[in-house]
């Protein structure tokens, strides 16, 4: 149900585009990772990275020695290697490859977990990362919220929160979406996650919340209630 690498091939020569019409939301979401990072960090790992800008150059700011972005798609793990990292993984995020090296930061953003096919494949993903983590080190992740009322209305995030208490069911968030890109129309799917349900899996990968908070997609705002935007988490071991 993943939105599959053929489409982010088919992306990437509009990726920075894109991206700038989301500028609110994804510098806002920047400034929560360094305001929070730990002192001292010097490696970073972004997972899902598109097309490696944004990883380095939070990297960058951070000062990290030692940065890898992961990424799935073709052309888009091309871009990543023009900008030089230390290396480029092309696996996803679930089969994330073994190494002796442990990241003080390690990113996977913009709903990337979402993008990851069932609940299995998203824990799968966060145990990946939780085993590549250094003892001291930090995990950031953004996802979609289902029950974001800022985006839908409280209304309809009520009539969402009576039915999944009711009869809770995760596939609700499964959602279908289309991307006007360069002229074309691409079709992909992704998930929406309540606030439980992510804590719930990141709890289960074995990682505790540090920090959680809500932030509106148009504006950039944040928000400590957790139905005024989309959720971003600070995570540790």
């Amino acid at each position: 149900m993943n939105p599959s690498p053929d489409i982010y091939d088919a992306l990437a020569p509009h990726y920075r585009e894109y991206s700038r019409g989301k500028s609110a939301y994804l510098d806002a979401v920047d400034r929560f990772i360094l305001d929070n990072v730990p002192a001292g960090a010097s490696s970073l790992l972004d997972v899902g990275a598109g097309d490696g800008v944004r990883g380095m150059a939070l990297a960058r700011a951070l000062k990290a020695k030692r940065v890898v972005l992961c990424e799935t798609s073709r052309n888009m793990a091309a871009r990543c290697r023009t900008l030089a990292p230390d290396a480029v993984w092309e696996v996803p995020a679930e089969q994330l490859p073994e190494s002796s090296v442990r990241f003080d930061v390690i990113l996977c953003l913009w709903n990337v977990l979402g993008h990851i096919p069932a609940r299995a494949g998203r824990l799968a993903a966060l145990k990946s990362i939780r085993r590549l983590l250094a003892p001291a080190g930090t995990v950031f992740l953004d996802v979609n919220n289902r029950h974001n009322a800022a985006a839908y209305g409280w209304l309809k995030v009520l009539g969402r929160r009576f039915v999944d208490y009711l009869s809770p069911d995760e596939r609700r968030g499964d959602a279908v979406y289309e991307w006007n890109i360069g002229g074309a129309s691409l079709s992909g799917m992704g998930h929406l996650f309540t606030p439980a349900e992510i804590e719930d899996i990141i709890a289960e990968s074995g990682l505790r919340v540090l920090r959680c908070v809500a932030i509106e997609y148009a504006t950039g705002e944040y928000s400590t209630s957790l139905y005024r935007g989309q959720l971003i988490f600070q995570a540790a071991p």
